[in-house]
């Protein structure tokens, strides 16, 4: 039995746990970086590399992990059964879709292999449960034989989600959500916090973004406490340190900085720890009290150069932006 999870924490964890089995860690993230439906192309490859090594993982280290994971996987057919944990938020099911199309794909490979599930978004006594990390090895042992047979319609649904977060137009999104996503039951709503991602037409800031800059107006000035706030109020992101760190970045670090941060350099990948974050206080700065109330927008003061999904948004004009009031997209609004 192979059993594939959603990072090296509970990779450990499900070792200690006595649960049988083999287990492979999917270390990289496909929540950010450039992205493509083929995504094991040398172009997107490349992209992703030079993505990450400008975030502090080295480009050999990179490399290696994805060869190493993209080789186990091909590998993985010799295992009669193989098990999928991974979680409810955006993270995670980024990744699910990815393995679950790939699976899709392969299909014809998996004549004598059987593929299971674990996805959950609560656990007894754990509140708030934010992820299969929280568990401890007994816990997890509770979930032994909890797994479902993934079903075709699982595979299929899989494929049809890739293909639309992978897009280099965000309308297939959209269009995707017109249907009904049940079979994997936390599809839709992650892909709705996917999408709050783009810029706002209300000011340009992602839905991230805003709330940093609402909890800097509500008094909070420490990087714990924003990140604290950051993972209650929007949990279904599955936001790590690091990748917030990034947003923080993305809001000081720019020709109009929205916040000012007080400290050495954040972080990124790969940083040794551990790390004092009360070290750092943060800031708005006057843009960034005009931007977050909507009197100013963001991207036509400071440029956007990031992906979201398949999707590379660069420039100011005629970039893809969020109407939550109207939950459309669109180009138009500047």
């Amino acid at each position: 039995m192979l059993h594939i999870v959603n990072g090296d924490s509970f990779g450990s964890t499900l070792k200690e746990s006595g649960i049988a089995g083999e287990v492979l860690v999917w270390r990289e993230s496909l929540y950010e970086g450039p992205l493509s439906v083929t995504f094991t192309d040398h172009e997107t490859r490349e992209a992703r590399l030079n993505y990450f090594a400008a975030r502090g993982v080295p480009a050999n280290v990179f490399r290696s992990y994805t060869d190493d994971q993209e080789s186990k996987l091909r590998d993985c057919f010799r295992y009669k059964d193989i098990v999928l944990w991974f979680e409810h938020d955006l993270f995670d099911q980024t990744m699910l879709i990815y393995l679950l199309q790939w699976f899709h794909k392969h299909e014809s490979l998996l004549a004598n292999t059987d593929l299971y599930l674990v996805c959950i978004d609560s656990f007894p006594d754990v509140h708030p449960f934010r992820g299969l990390g929280q568990l401890t090895p007994q816990q997890t042992r509770q979930l032994d034989g909890t797994w479902v047979p993934v079903s075709k319609e699982q595979l299929e649904l899989a494929g049809r989600a890739w293909n639309a977060y992978a897009s280099c137009d965000p309308r297939d999104l959209i269009k995707l959500l017109k249907e009904d996503t049940s079979t994997l039951p936390f599809l839709g709503s992650s892909m709705k916090c996917h999408l709050e991602r783009f810029p706002s037409v209300f000011n340009g800031l992602s839905h991230v973004e805003q709330s940093t800059l609402e909890g800097l107006g509500s008094g909070l000035e420490r990087l714990p406490d924003l990140f604290r706030q950051i993972s209650e109020s929007i949990p279904s992101y599955g936001l790590g340190d690091v990748q917030y760190w990034g947003y923080v970045k993305g809001l000081y670090l720019i020709p109009e900085p929205l916040i000012e941060v007080t400290g050495l350099p954040l972080p990124g990948y790969m940083s040794e720890g551990p790390i004092d974050f009360g070290q750092w206080t943060v800031r708005m700065t006057p843009l960034g009290e005009q931007v977050m109330s909507g009197q100013a927008d963001f991207v036509e003061r400071n440029e956007v150069n990031r992906w979201v999904g398949g999707v590379h948004l660069y420039g100011q004009r005629g970039i893809w932006r969020w109407d939550s009031a109207n939950q459309q997209l669109g180009k138009n609004y500047f």
